[in-house]
């Protein structure tokens, strides 16, 4: 294991020299020897000490060992090579034909005890065979002072291929990078974007990962949100859940952190997916500093052989640098295409992806007048932002409400999950009846083509509902008064006096011609009058009270705008783009007949043939805002404002 023997210890040195006896001089009497004075006698044990831990470290011994001995081609296997009590030079390894060794990491351990201190440095090399056959590793020396033994590698020819160059093989289970070779090139890092897919359409959602490759020894943290050069392109923000692996490529280990997210088209055309992510490297720098271990004891012993010089204390005592670090990607094109106009169904809303339908009501049974709950279940993968649907419409049969709408995602990229929408809707007629089917309509973009599903009716057993019970006739009694009993006889035989009836009026004035009856009847003709002008009144005002839907339009537009300056005052720059976008919606959806949530990108695109550049930024920017957070100032949200209501001004009139 070792080649030279190590030197007697210094101690054990001082001892054969230290007299035994007391010298006498050449008169026979006691002589005091240099050894006898005082400082001596109390500095010796410090000095026999250190020169100890200086004959222990001056000893060094080498040991080799290799794992496995026998490996298949493609293979590496480990060398660990041990110097004990070592700190003068590094270990020389041997030049093996056939076999390549590279620095795979350093371990190093210090103990102190009674005989001083040990070190012991482990060097850790990987060795990958170029070719089948026995390999004999020579003796391996450091320093000069020791060599291991020679060892033996046997490779067998096994389903790995030998890398050509100077590349290593990865170790069994770790990926190696092959695609990303051209990127590590030379590079200490370096990022990409991985896409499903290199052929987009206009509002298609795909998943997306963010790969930062770092070179091991460095870590990364993020400093900031990536950004895109291209408006073509909105980028959701970033998952909270980051993944760490070690990827091989080209034989280089690099450790790939990993983002996710998801990534939308937002025009046609052919765009380079150039993002930009700000990121904070720490290094960690070996001491340059003073060594504060040495400060504390002195120069004198910090001089070589004291163990004070030995890098442990570098980088145990060592600090971290941090750099700021932006990154690019290659930008590798990307090919964005329309939404075809041609075969567009009615109620399609700009769902892009693949989707299925389901429904059901609860209760199965109920009362006309009372209201059921229809839930619709639109489950894929894709945009489902722009997953919408009016449900059930009114009928003979039914009246409905608008459905509310909730979303959950399966995935940290929400593209892929179910959209839920709930509607009440109330039965107006008794019997077994059926709750319709309602239609979904999406666009395929591997088939290109539109795909519309619909629901299966559901059935539900409806009974009347409460009504008023008229009142059942009662046994008729007759309100005409009796008749009067005749008058009797009295006693005596006669019949009683009648009385006679008032005096007739002095005047022959007919009752019509009074003045109490005129002044009467005035008063009734005028009560008429002022009833029948009243009425007409009333019916015009009614006739006007149902608004157009150009007035209710218009008055939504108001409110929209409203909303905006609010927005802009708080500085709510998601707030206001929303409300301007509502405005613009309400507006164009009056002059095309069309709802105002059916009012899309696609939809002005196909209308406007190529014009309407500034409505088309306003949707683009509404949209980035909603994904990619963008910020902007107070003059950026004047500017727009200024600009939304020109081009309502301007839509007006058109």
């Amino acid at each position: 294991m070792t080649s030279a023997a190590c030197p007697p210890s210094p101690l054990r040195a001082v001892r054969a020299v230290r007299p035994s006896t007391v010298e006498k001089s050449k008169t026979g009497n006691p002589m005091k020897t240099p050894f006898h004075h005082p400082l001596i006698m109390r500095l010796a044990p410090v000095v026999l000490t250190a020169s100890a831990a200086w004959a222990g470290q001056a000893c060094g011994a080498v040991t080799a060992i290799l794992k496995p001995q026998s490996i298949s081609l493609g293979r590496s296997a480990q060398l660990v090579v041990t110097v004990q009590n070592e700190e003068s030079g590094e270990v020389v390894l041997p030049d093996v034909p056939g076999l390549q060794f590279s620095s795979a990491g350093m371990q190093r351990s210090m103990s102190f005890g009674s005989g001083g201190m040990n070190s012991v440095v482990s060097y850790i090399y990987r060795v990958t065979p170029q070719r089948e056959g026995t390999f004999t590793v020579p003796a391996i020396s450091a320093g000069g002072t020791g060599s291991s033994k020679p060892l033996t590698l046997t490779v067998t020819q096994g389903s790995g291929n030998a890398r050509a160059g100077n590349g290593q093989a990865p170790p069994p289970g770790v990926k190696d990078g092959g695609p990303n070779a051209e990127d590590a090139k030379d590079k200490m890092a370096f990022l990409r974007v991985v896409l499903p897919k290199k052929e987009l359409v206009v509002g298609e959602l795909v998943p997306v990962q963010i790969k930062a490759y770092i070179r091991e020894g460095i870590t990364v943290s993020r400093n900031g949100l990536p950004t895109l050069s291209s408006d073509a392109f909105t980028l959701n923000p970033l998952s909270d859940r980051v993944t760490k692996e070690r990827e091989y490529i080209n034989g280089v280990p690099f450790i790939a952190v990993t983002w996710t997210s998801s990534l939308s088209a937002v025009k046609a055309g052919e765009y380079p997916l150039d993002l930009t992510m700000p990121l904070i490297a720490r290094v960690r720098e070996r001491g340059t500093r003073r060594n504060i271990v040495r400060d504390a004891f002195g120069n004198d012993i910090s001089a070589p052989g004291a163990g004070f010089e030995d890098p442990f204390f570098d980088e145990f005592f060592g600090r971290s640098t941090e750099k700021d670090l932006t990154m690019h990607t290659a930008g590798d094109p990307v090919r964005i295409h329309e939404i075809p106009v041609e075969g567009r169904p009615a109620d399609f809303s700009g769902a892009v992806g693949k989707f299925d339908i389901t429904s059901s009501v609860t209760p199965a049974a109920g009362a006309a007048g009372d209201p059921l709950t229809l839930k619709l279940g639109i489950t894929g993968e894709g945009n489902f932002n722009r997953v919408t649907t009016d449900g059930l419409g009114d009928g003979p049969e039914w009246k409905t409400y608008p459905p509310s709408a909730s979303f959950a995602a399966r995935d940290s990229s929400e593209t892929s999950g179910v959209k839920t929408f709930t509607q009440s809707v109330i039965p107006l007629k008794a019997g077994a009846r059926q709750v319709p089917s309602v239609p979904f309509s999406y666009y395929d973009p591997d088939s290109k083509q539109f795909v519309t599903k619909r629901t299966e009716p559901v059935a539900v057993t409806i009974r009347p509902g409460a009504a008023p019970v008229a009142a059942s006739p009662s046994t008729s009694v007759s309100t005409e008064p009796a008749a009067p009993e005749p008058p009797k006889p009295g006693p005596d035989g006669l019949m009683p006096d009648k009385a006679l009836p008032p005096a007739a009026s002095s005047t022959l004035r007919a009752l019509v011609r009074t003045p109490w009856f005129i002044a009467a009847n005035a008063g009734m003709a005028g009560a008429l009058v002022l009833g029948l002008a009243f009425r007409r009144v009333r019916a015009r005002l009614s006739a006007k009270a149902p608004l157009s839907p150009k007035l209710l339009a218009e008055r939504a537009v108001a409110e929209s705008l409203s909303a905006m300056e609010a927005a802009m005052r708080e500085r709510d720059a998601p707030r206001f783009f929303e409300a301007a976008r509502r405005a613009v919606q309400e507006r164009l959806g009056a002059q095309w007949n069309l709802p105002a949530s059916r009012v899309t990108l696609p939809e002005i695109r196909s209308r406007l043939n190529g014009q309407g550049g500034e409505v088309r930024a306003l949707f683009e920017t509404a949209d980035e805002i909603a994904y990619a957070g963008r910020r902007f100032s107070t003059p950026d949200l004047q500017q727009w404002r200024d600009l939304v209501r020109a081009q309502l001004q301007q839509l007006a009139k058109s």
